[in-house]
């Protein structure tokens, strides 16, 4: 049995996660990825996945705790304890990776103009996942606090993107085709009619009916709307933000790809799909 580390994630390439990501959605898609939705008891928040070789579960506070420390474990399907995963970056990284295969999916063809609305540990993960997937020409940055949007921007510079801090969620959204939210917000923090046609947009945070960190009127614009699970979506307290619209599982898409014109918009509701970071961590494990 093996223990990982923050060190073992961080030191796994970004790019490999993206394509753990991306198997992982053809096999919930599939039917061959068992993932359904979290649950708490005892003040723990679980997710279980399996597949027909590995099984395994997270396990994580169910309030928000200062470290964001997680445990993943992880068993074959002979009953063998293969390796356990601890810290807080497998989350981000294993986030960030279905964000990067949603841009690949449903972002116009063109899109390298990423907006980041937040300046933290999942913004600068996503920043860093698309961009294995699409050369990004620039990124915009706009958080409340001008140090972190600041900090972060030279992060991602110090990693080879041209990444700018700028003064508005509003001129985020006006220089970006790919846009961003990566909130703990319970409110909107863009405009709908900010968003300029052909954007993609990923929506981190809350997507609640009563909780969410984008505007109800922007789901009215998008021809396309998807999610990592729909069985996670749905469960959400009080129902979802997209509840009224046809909402697509991102496996289904990305077998079957969506029409998309240039001018449409298309939104990826982001809520972790079950299984996927049991299948990333194992990858992370030596054969």
């Amino acid at each position: 049995m093996r223990l990982l580390t923050d060190t073992d994630v961080q030191n796994f390439p970004v790019a490999e996660a993206v394509e753990v990501m991306r198997s992982a959605l053809r096999l919930h898609a599939g039917g061959q990825l068992t993932a359904p939705p979290r649950l708490s008891a005892a003040g723990l928040t679980f997710t279980v996945g399996a597949t027909s070789e590995v099984m395994g579960f997270r396990a994580y506070p169910s309030v928000e705790t200062p470290l964001e420390e997680q445990l993943v474990a992880v068993w074959n399907t002979q009953g063998q304890l293969e390796g356990v995963v601890v810290g807080s970056a497998l989350g981000p990284l294993r986030t960030s990776a279905l964000g990067a295969v949603a841009a690949d999916v449903l972002a116009r063809g063109d899109a390298s103009r990423l907006g980041l609305i937040g300046s933290g540990v999942q913004a600068k993960a996503h920043a860093l996942a698309v961009a294995t997937v699409r050369p990004l020409s620039q990124v915009r940055i706009y958080s409340p606090n001008a140090q972190h949007r600041e900090r972060l921007a030279a992060e991602l510079r110090e990693r080879g993107l041209n990444a700018q801090s700028v003064g508005s969620a509003e001129q985020v959204c006006a220089e970006s085709d790919l846009l961003t939210l990566a909130t703990s917000s319970a409110v909107p923090v863009v405009k709908a009619g900010w968003v300029r046609p052909g954007t993609h947009v990923a929506s981190l945070g809350a997507k609640e009916r009563g909780r969410h960190e984008l505007p109800p009127e922007l789901t009215e614009r998008c021809t396309v709307i998807a999610t990592d699970s729909p069985a996670q979506l749905g469960a959400a307290p009080g129902g979802h933000l997209a509840a009224n619209f046809p909402v697509l599982a991102l496996g289904t898409c990305l077998q079957n790809p969506p029409p998309r014109r240039p001018e449409d918009i298309t939104l990826f509701l982001s809520v972790g799909l079950a299984g996927t970071e049991v299948l990333l961590a194992r990858a992370m494990l030596p054969s």
